[in-house]
């Protein structure tokens, strides 16, 4: 059967041409399986690296408390828009990592599931055109009441600066929240099981989807770029996911001050939930129902089995809760949900 395929190809391209294809066939399988090597060899021979990748401020000081002491607050919502204000307790806080420039995935988040959570938006600035940008965030804060924005430069290598700013503004506006839950604005939360999963792990200190024994990215031009001379370690122990983590409200203070003791790193994960939290003894407790993957079927209950879904467009999200919504009123009700159905938010049905 094999030399009867390989006297059709002979035939139908000829001795010349059928050598010249197989060349070219492995020569390609060849330069596919070695791109890793290549890149790793060539990369000094590449630009630098995007401005905001610039990591050698670290160099001159790692100390997280001069970062926020030299960031100022420049809009918060008023005391009587905070859903914080007046309140004996707030069993849940939901704080979010937006982007001036992401205002319909604010939207999206705004009319779907943080009708059900106490939310809050957390940006700085991404613009040269700081005055014009400006104005259109102050428009928003003030129709909505939700946003909380910081004059820092907003860009991914900052998130740790971020998601301190967010801890430290949860402990002085909204400190009786029982439980804080950090995550991005392409997130989406299904406000049934997420309450669910918090009353579960009450007791717990930082829950959320734990990866192991990951390998550190040396490559820079990552958004994951993660010097030697920040973290010499070539692998990480244990993390959890940013895209959604909780913290119960008790270790707010106590990780913000013993972040103040320890340098920083510009992954935020990584940062206080494995080096901040190693410090502290604290225990990382595994939910894979704060998933940082999504359902490849955008069925109902492809949705319902997980807390909190990863990577969606404001679009997706807007899909993703007319799926649930249905579901949320027969759960309302007391009917069992999805029943066998439930399989469809496994980890064989996530990408």
């Amino acid at each position: 059967m094999a030399r009867r395929k390989l006297r059709v190809l002979w035939n139908y391209f000829g001795r010349y041409q059928l050598v010249v294809t197989l060349l070219a066939f492995f020569t390609s399988a060849s330069l596919l399986a070695q791109s890793r090597w290549v890149t790793s060899a060539t990369s000094g021979l590449l630009p630098p690296p995007p401005q905001d990748q610039d990591l050698h401020h670290y160099r001159r000081d790692r100390n997280l408390k001069r970062y926020l002491d030299s960031v100022q607050l420049l809009i918060e919502p008023s005391s009587s828009q905070s859903l914080c204000q007046g309140v004996e307790e707030v069993p849940l806080l939901v704080m979010v990592s937006s982007a001036p420039s992401h205002l319909d995935s604010r939207q999206a988040i705004r009319q779907t599931w943080a009708q059900k959570l106490p939310t809050f938006f957390v940006l700085g600035l991404d613009s040269p055109e700081i005055d014009e940008e400006m104005v259109d965030i102050y428009i928003e804060a003030k129709l909505y009441g939700d946003m909380v924005v910081y004059d820092f430069a907003d860009h991914y290598q900052n998130l740790t600066l971020k998601t301190a700013l967010m801890l430290q503004w949860s402990q002085r506006r909204c400190p009786q929240a029982e439980a804080l839950f950090k995550t991005d604005d392409d997130v989406f939360v299904n406000p049934w099981t997420f309450r669910a999963l918090v009353k579960e792990h009450a007791n717990h200190q930082l829950i959320g989807y734990k990866i192991n024994n990951t390998k550190v990215h040396r490559d820079e031009y990552t958004k994951w770029y993660l010097p030697r001379w920040l973290y010499p370690e070539e692998t990480i122990s244990e993390y959890l996911s940013g895209t959604g983590y909780i913290i119960n409200g008790e270790y707010i203070e106590r990780i913000l001050k013993a972040a103040h003791r320890m340098p920083i790193i510009n992954l935020e994960d990584v940062y206080l939930t494995n080096i901040v939290a190693k410090n502290l003894h604290l225990t990382l407790s595994h939910d894979r129902r704060l998933s940082p993957h999504k359902p490849w079927m955008r069925f109902g209950c492809s949705y319902w089995g997980l807390a909190s879904v990863h990577s969606l467009s404001p679009g997706e999200i807007a899909h993703a809760w007319s799926r649930i919504e249905p579901l949320a009123k027969q759960f309302e009700e007391g009917v069992d949900v999805c029943g066998i159905f439930g399989f469809l938010s496994g980890d064989m049905f996530l990408y």
